[in-house]
């Protein structure tokens, strides 16, 4: 049998964030070493309570959860609490977990993993802001060589009909929450794959009331809770976005994906641009003269073959 992918996952502490955490600790194909949580839906301690409620929920004690940053590298908090609920999780109240957050920061032990794995061993899944992985990149440059691969829920590239923004016109809200976290990332070298709003927007790999009805007979504690958190957002859309989710299946299922390879830079200043992600398309340039760094972007998935995995893992 193949060596699962050890990961790192980083975190902002809402409903889609908890299927993703749910579909990465039910996968074989994962090994999860920690879950990070970064300032982003909710703040950072909520974030972090959170992923502490999914590793409880599926008796994982032997993963660590630690807090990262509580704010943006210059900026003041973007939150999505009237899209998750001011708990994250669909305005649930479940009772707090008895599990407790790491001591020490999410920073020193991404840190410690990446420096005690193996060479590229380690990879890291982003499905928020990209504060702490940018902090954890200034703090300690040397970790960027040592990083299997970066998979980012974030951006939206206009390779298809849903790559617009969904927080102002051109920005998608992981990227536009900390802009500046997401430019250093993105320029620092690390082997980089981006899955933005171009795929996960696309109503063929939405949740479906008809998936939710499947899921509420499934009767499991897992289902129970995924049925809960999303009952609020189903309610008022009938179909929901797996953002977090497919950035993970990215590493589970890398054949249902396909990527290009695309020159692309991060907006900071512009007036009415700010956290858009610009993608250089002037394929007559070589690509040293082309502006912005190497990104794989997310062009297409396979939506039966997610959507299966999805329910599979979620339900199974």
């Amino acid at each position: 049998m193949k060596r699962p992918n050890r990961v790192i996952i980083d975190q902002d502490g809402g409903i889609d964030d908890a299927l993703a955490l749910i579909l990465a600790l039910r996968s074989p194909e994962l090994e999860v070493v920690g879950i990070t949580a970064v300032s982003g839906n909710v703040p950072v301690e909520q974030a972090a309570l959170n992923a502490l409620s999914v590793v409880e929920l599926l008796d994982r004690k032997d993963i660590w959860v630690a807090k990262g940053l509580a704010n943006p590298l210059i900026r003041d908090p973007t939150r999505a609490t009237d899209f998750h609920g001011k708990d994250g999780l669909g305005d649930t109240n479940l009772p707090p977990p008895r599990l407790s957050v790491h001591d020490k920061s999410a920073l020193d032990l991404m840190s410690e993993a990446l420096s005690s794995s193996g060479k590229r061993e380690l990879a890291i899944i982003a499905t928020g802001p990209l504060t702490n992985i940018a902090a954890l990149f200034i703090k300690d440059p040397d970790c960027v060589g040592r990083i299997h691969d970066l998979t980012v829920m974030g951006g939206a590239f206009g390779l298809t009909a849903y790559g617009i923004g969904n927080e102002t016109p051109v920005a998608e809200f992981n990227i536009y929450s900390d802009p500046e976290a997401a430019k250093v990332v993105f320029e620092s070298g690390v082997g980089l794959k981006a899955v933005g709003l171009d795929v996960t927007m696309s109503p063929n790999v939405h949740l479906t009331a008809r998936d939710y009805a499947r899921m509420k007979t499934a009767k499991s504690d897992v289902s129970r809770f995924a049925v809960r958190i999303l009952a609020k957002g189903m309610r008022k859309w009938r179909n929901f976005a797996l953002h977090d989710p497919i950035a993970v299946a990215v590493k589970v299922r890398p054949d249902i994906f396909e990527f290009e390879d695309l020159s692309v830079t991060v907006e900071t200043r512009g007036e009415h641009t700010v956290g858009m992600t610009v993608v250089d398309r002037r394929n007559w340039l070589p690509r040293n003269k082309r502006v912005g760094s190497r990104v794989l972007v997310c062009r297409k998935a396979k939506p039966t073959a997610f959507r299966q995995l999805f329910r599979g893992r979620l339900v199974g």
